[in-house]
């Protein structure tokens, strides 16, 4: 199964310089947890969390009208549409994020896969099950994780 298969291709976004009240108002208004930052030509250079806007906005003392550019992350992962479910979900839990950002031929973003798109289905599941347990543990904890080195597309269903 590919990426294209699960992905949500009807994504909104932001701009660097748009604020954290921007992302909470779209957050609210689209019932979405996060929002890709893209440059004028539609390039992601950043995604923005609700969780972002409490730790790195309210928590650090950051007003309503914070650029998103101070509180986004900017180190991003970007997957293919045409990748396979498999490796996204090896990305996920190697790279420890819930969402990876799908971007086309010229690098133009065209998607979101989210954790939660994977397991919609019972194939799936249990891969991002693996992914999940990788991403939830601490970074110094992946080597004690019981499936750290499982290949998703071997795990038995």
């Amino acid at each position: 199964m590919k990426a294209s298969e699960l992905m949500t291709k009807s994504i909104v976004t932001l701009k660097p310089h748009d604020t954290i009240k921007d992302a909470s108002i779209m957050m609210l208004e689209h019932n979405v947890g996060c929002i890709p930052i893209v440059d004028d030509d539609n390039h992601p250079v950043g995604i923005v969390t609700d969780r972002d806007i409490i730790i790195r906005g309210i928590a650090q003392n950051n007003n309503e009208k914070t650029r998103l550019e101070d509180i986004m992350s900017s180190s991003l992962q970007t997957i293919s549409p045409n990748d396979e479910i498999g490796t996204c979900t090896h990305i996920m839990g190697h790279k420890q994020i819930r969402r990876l950002l799908a971007v086309d031929e010229n690098e133009k973003l065209v998607g979101i896969l989210a954790m939660a798109d994977i397991s919609t289905t019972a194939e799936n599941d249990t891969k991002a099950g693996i992914a999940l347990s990788q991403i939830s543990l601490k970074s110094t904890d992946i080597e004690s994780n019981p499936h750290h080195g499982t290949d998703v597309m071997d795990f038995p269903l």
